[in-house]
């Protein structure tokens, strides 16, 4: 079942009712949701459960791989994370959230750190692949804890975003934080971890602009006129503001009921004005989460890496970083999770000692894109204009009340004080 089937939305609904949103939260450094895999494995209990009860293990698809090669069960501490049954403190299954769930604790894998040897590729595998026989496999990562290692990312305050169909920014931090507004998962490294945020969705929403306003496939032909047109749009796109929450606003506020919303439209504007704004639109909500980040959790992000399809824009990478009045920093191997898996591949391989040594060695910068400072101040304050007009949609949206910033707030505060007085 891959992670977008909601099919496991009732699951989501028993769990908040019978395990507890606070409990869940606190041990996996994730709200509760349909998404993760302790939904999926309750649905199959409930749905098929002749299949439920002759699972041997429940695999990751790279850790199905992994047994395909070596026989070996296993999977890494940066993917186990995405269960919603995992201790992330601790760095290892949680009995207490199995037991929650009516899970059996020996239905899971064994859980290394992401750049251990878990085996050799078998005999025949290795004869039918074309590899050499007793090549070592690395128990590996999940996709976005591999990409930030691939970026660079390798201390507390480093981040990376990566820039595609959906936009995902990624910061590390030393210890882990517990807040219904954010996601945390393990980092490769063994002291950090990863808060994962979802700012917006902007290359699908110019993919959805390409056919609806260029009749177009999407060809990178169509994507540069995109660009050419956007560029000549001025700073504030003629006072255009896109408000780009094509799936809902899932960042420093929630709110599932929020759509996309353009306002200040005029028979003025252009094609150019409007693709103009939703990158300026997609660059405030980084702005927003990078500067919630800094205010609630006390993180100084010292160095921003970019990455992924839309980061081939120029347009865009000056947007990005004169918005967040900061420098991008592009990396020279283009697919960050591909230098990620070689890092950590090179790590079982025993030629560095250290992922900090092999980041060192391996992670090159391309291009560094630094913002203007007179355009930063003209973000500024068109930044706070478009925070005013969001208070505005948000009325029009309204969210649900277990997602007001008051309800989260009180959330947040209430798990960091049972923390402080288990202590």
């Amino acid at each position: 079942m891959i992670w977008q089937d909601s099919r496991t939305k009732p699951q989501e609904k028993w769990v908040m009712k019978n395990v507890g949103f606070i409990k869940v939260l606190e041990i996996t450094g994730l709200p509760p949701a349909y998404v993760w895999s302790a939904e999926k494995v309750l649905w199959l209990k409930e749905n098929v459960k002749e299949v439920f009860d002759k699972t041997y293990k429940f695999l990751q698809p790279k850790d199905y791989i992994n047994y395909m090669l070596t026989g070996e069960l296993t999977t890494d501490w940066s993917i186990a994370g995405h269960t919603q049954l995992f201790d992330i403190s601790k760095r290892e299954w949680s009995e207490e959230l199995m037991e929650a769930h009516g899970i059996p604790l020996d239905k899971w894998p064994e859980v290394y750190p992401s750049a251990k040897v878990i085996g050799e590729v078998r005999g025949e595998v290795a004869e039918e692949l074309g590899l050499k026989k007793h090549t070592p496999v690395m128990a590996g990562g999940g996709d976005q804890e591999v990409s930030t290692l691939g970026a660079g990312a390798i201390s507390g305050g480093e981040a990376s975003y990566s820039a595609g169909t959906s936009n995902i920014l990624n910061i590390c931090i030393s210890k882990p934080v517990f807040d219904p507004r954010v996601t945390v998962f393990c980092h490769p490294h063994e002291k950090l971890w990863i808060i994962e945020l979802y700012p917006t969705q902007l290359g699908e929403a110019l993919q959805w602009m390409s056919l609806n306003l260029w009749s177009s496939r999407g060809e990178t032909s169509v994507y540069r006129e995109m660009d050419l047109e956007a560029e000549k749009s001025p700073i504030g796109a003629n006072g255009l503001f896109f408000y780009p929450y094509f799936r809902g606003k899932y960042s420093s506020e929630i709110n599932e009921n929020m759509r996309a919303s353009i306002v200040g439209l005029t028979f003025n504007h252009s094609r150019g004005d409007v693709i103009r704004a939703l990158m300026e639109g997609s660059a405030y909500e980084v702005r927003d989460i990078v500067e919630f980040c800094e205010r609630k959790f006390g993180i100084n992000i010292k160095k921003l890496v970019v990455s992924g399809g839309v980061s081939k824009s120029p347009v865009w990478r000056e947007i990005m970083a004169n918005v967040l009045s900061r420098n991008l920093i592009l990396p020279q191997v283009k697919d960050t999770t591909l230098l990620g898996n070689t890092i950590l591949a090179s790590i079982g391989a025993k030629h560095y000692r250290s992922l900090e040594e092999a980041v060192s060695k391996m992670f090159k910068e391309a291009e560094i894109v630094k913002p203007n400072e007179k355009m930063s101040e003209k973000y500024r304050k068109l930044y706070f204009k478009y925070k005013k007009h969001y208070r505005s949609l948000e009325r029009i949206f309204r969210k649900p009340f277990i997602e007001t910033s008051m309800v989260l707030e009180i959330l947040s505060l209430y798990i960091k004080l049972r923390k402080m007085f288990r202590k």
